[in-house]
């Protein structure tokens, strides 16, 4: 207990937005600057790492799990799948499946059963985008380690801190005036071959220090007249190969992530999970730049889960159920237009017994349940039904009884995550059959 105490002061305080500290000296960071020199503090950061939390203990395969309630529901709005199963079946090629959502991704549980099923059947090419620094301590990553220190100024979304609705493919904008720095490394036995750091250019751009694997730093410098979203690629042979992210001063460096992937063939599972938002807070993004930053992620599926903190407004009337069916479409459509030629597909809400401190009772769930379904059939995105897959309005408190859901009334457990992922692949195979 003390350790899950002690992580989540860290976190509080790598989040909290405060400026992160000059922990270098100026003459260390312009020395980080140079290529070739060395800087022993990069050694400091990538230090053995501890394992991650352990998730489901499940294999590639998924079960049918018929003692468990619940059903399979059909894919509603199938064809909108079409260019996720196309990329599937394409030889030797990459398919990239972004997946967006608030804490019913979160831990990379959901997810990552779905990517472990996904890469045991195709390849895996890769851990993804990945944020430099964690918003909370929820937000993880299966595939790779992720450690930002000394750490970042840090705007989350759901705190609606950027005045120019800049936050990135995963709702996170870091930045430092110099010192702060991030370490990626894909977990043991993954291999990458291409890093690229995403990262805005501005007038008061500062620059950046990006190195790949054992190469040489590579200097970013970031100044530019107006505000736009760059990007800079590093490839490598295939291999463990860890990324090494430094704002070097000169200004104000600022990031939303990085990619790493290998040429696979195989799939790519982005978790971008935004722990604690509403379905309409991605809305705030500006929306050139929320359209910019998915298309060149260029993903063939773009999955959603949102919804589960709605329920709350619902319960004390901020939003009825044709106004968060209004959003829930508004969300949609801005996906649509930003990637019209990918994949779409809304994952319904689990079913709940508690949305912050307020009690939800089945006429809550079902009118999300409904506000969902219509939006998704109004944009064109594909819909599955989770609160169906679990037996209906009312069930957590089954699945509670069995182990599979948590006492806060409003998340799965590890097992649970496992047993609906299981059977949303059971559903999209039988549409792909289709």
């Amino acid at each position: 207990m003390g350790a899950v105490v002690a992580r989540h002061r860290y976190m509080q305080r790598v989040t909290s937005g405060t400026r992160a500290r000059l922990w270098l000296t100026t003459s260390v960071a312009l020395c980080a600057m140079t290529a070739g020199c060395a800087d022993p503090a990069w050694g400091a950061i990538a230090e053995a790492q501890p394992p991650l939390p352990s998730g489901p203990d499940v294999d590639q395969a998924p079960h049918s799990h018929a003692d468990v309630p619940g059903r399979v529901p059909r894919i509603e709005q199938p064809g909108a799948l079409a260019p996720f199963f196309a990329a599937l079946a394409r030889d030797g090629a990459v398919t990239r499946v972004s997946h967006l959502g608030d804490s019913s991704i979160g831990l990379d549980d959901f997810p990552h059963r779905l990517r472990q099923i996904y890469q045991g059947r195709h390849g895996d090419a890769g851990p993804g985008f990945l944020l430099l620094q964690p918003h909370s301590a929820s937000y993880l990553n299966r595939t790779a380690w992720i450690r930002a220190r000394p750490p970042w100024d840090l705007c989350f979304i759901i705190r609606r801190c950027a005045r120019d609705g800049h936050y990135g493919l995963g709702g996170v904008s870091v930045s430092s005036v110099g010192g702060a720095r991030s370490v990626l490394s894909p977990r043991r036995g993954r291999l990458v071959s291409r890093a690229e750091l995403w990262y805005a250019a501005h007038p008061r751009g500062g620059r950046f220090a990006f190195r790949f694997g054992r190469g040489s730093n590579e200097r970013i410098e970031t100044r530019a007249q107006e505000l736009e979203d760059r990007w800079h690629v590093i490839e490598r042979e295939p291999g463990e190969h860890s990324v090494q992210v430094l704002a070097g001063g000169g200004g104000l460096s600022r990031a939303y992530g990085v990619v790493l992937e290998n040429e696979g063939p195989g799939v790519v599972w982005d978790t971008l999970s935004m722990i604690g938002a509403f379905t309409p807070r991605i809305l705030v993004q500006d929306e050139a730049h929320f359209a910019s930053q998915l298309a060149h992620r260029n993903p063939d599926l773009v999955m959603l889960n949102y919804g589960g903190n709605d329920l709350r407004r619902i319960v004390g009337g901020a939003v009825d159920e044709e106004g968060l069916r209004d959003e829930t479409q508004a969300l949609l459509s801005r996906v649509r237009r930003a990637v019209p030629e990918a994949g779409c597909l809304l994952v319904g809400i689990i079913d709940h017994e508690m949305s912050g401190v307020a009690r939800i009772e089945p006429e809550h769930v079902r009118a999300v349940v409904s506000a969902q379904r219509a939006a998704a059939a109004r944009a064109g995105c594909a819909y599955w039904d989770t609160v169906a897959a679990m037996g209906g309005a009312g069930s957590f408190g089954e699945w509670r009884r069995r182990g599979l859901a948590s006492d806060d009334g409003k998340h799965l457990g590890p097992r649970g995550r496992a047993i609906i992922a299981d059977r949303l692949v059971a559903a999209l195979d039988e549409a792909t059959a289709e």
